[in-house]
């Protein structure tokens, strides 16, 4: 009796178009990173630089700018790992929609904007810890509300706000460095305009990829095969200096050194002197 599996239904195209927005849950970080992008952060700065109407429509900085949080926020630097995380990973898609930018627009969007995402990310930070957040992601915060109230205490904690804001500073400095550091390892190892992760143009090809496995089958079945004859034995080459064995059997004893035939000399005692 065979075992009945559930059907497996890649090709079944979908009847009605899911909302990315279904893609994670209502608690997911995702959702809450767009909504701080979405709401309280003036993105004044960066869309002022889209005045032109030339060329073709960028993408909505609102979108490029939580991307960018999003990823950093999970300890992901590099342009291209985001631009592939977009198409592969449900929660970078739910923030991007199905629109993906390429590693490219990613990259360069982060070039261009970079003072101004920096003070963004920094503001994004500080909110979160002043609401009691005690990470963002992989990103550790403090989780301690700071007051600045008319007590005794208010030098210390003005004091104890320009400490914590110089440290979220230097949080979002390392993130920006990182990014930077990881796209220009990758340009270097891949190319510019290189994803690293193209493939051979057959694969897209039904015909030529079925050709192509079904040869490369036939190469290992027969290097199995070969591998599976038995091998002869092979003799021991002999080593330099060595004769052979016949050779070695009628040479007879090794001769004698030299020294050893020379006869030894008798020892003789001493003539007594005669006495005067």
């Amino acid at each position: 009796m065979s075992k009945t599996f559930r059907p497996w239904t890649i090709d079944q195209p979908l009847l009605l178009r899911p909302s990315v927005r279904d893609f994670v849950g209502e608690d997911h970080l995702a959702r809450f990173i767009l909504a701080l992008v979405l709401e309280p952060l003036d993105l004044g700065e960066i869309e002022s630089a889209y005045a032109s109407e030339r060329g073709q429509p960028p993408f909505d900085p609102a979108m490029m700018t939580a991307l960018l949080l999003y990823g950093y926020c999970h300890g992901v630097y590099s342009s291209r790992r985001i631009a592939k995380a977009t198409r592969e990973r449900v929660d970078f898609m739910s923030i991007v929609g199905l629109d993906p930018p390429d590693f490219r627009t990613v990259s360069d969007f982060r070039k261009r904007h970079l003072k101004a995402l920096a003070g963004l990310f920094g503001q994004v930070l500080k909110l979160c810890e002043q609401a009691g957040f005690v990470k963002l992601g992989h990103v550790a915060l403090d989780g301690t509300k700071i007051k600045a109230n008319a007590s005794k205490h208010k030098a210390m904690s003005y004091e104890r706000m320009e400490k914590r804001a110089a440290e979220l500073e230097a949080e979002v400095e390392r993130w920006l460095s990182a990014a930077e550091a990881a796209d220009a390892e990758e340009d270097r190892a891949f190319g510019r305009d290189k994803s690293g992760e193209e493939l051979p143009k057959w694969v897209a090809d039904k015909k030529k990829r079925a050709e192509k496995i079904r040869a490369a089958k036939a190469e290992l079945e027969a290097e199995a095969k070969a591998a599976a004859r038995p091998r002869p034995k092979r003799r021991p080459r002999p080593r330099s200096g060595d004769k052979p064995r016949a050779a070695r059997n009628r040479a007879g004893p090794p001769p004698r050194h030299p020294k050893s035939l020379t006869p030894k000399r008798r020892r003789t005692s001493p003539i007594p002197k005669a006495a005067s």
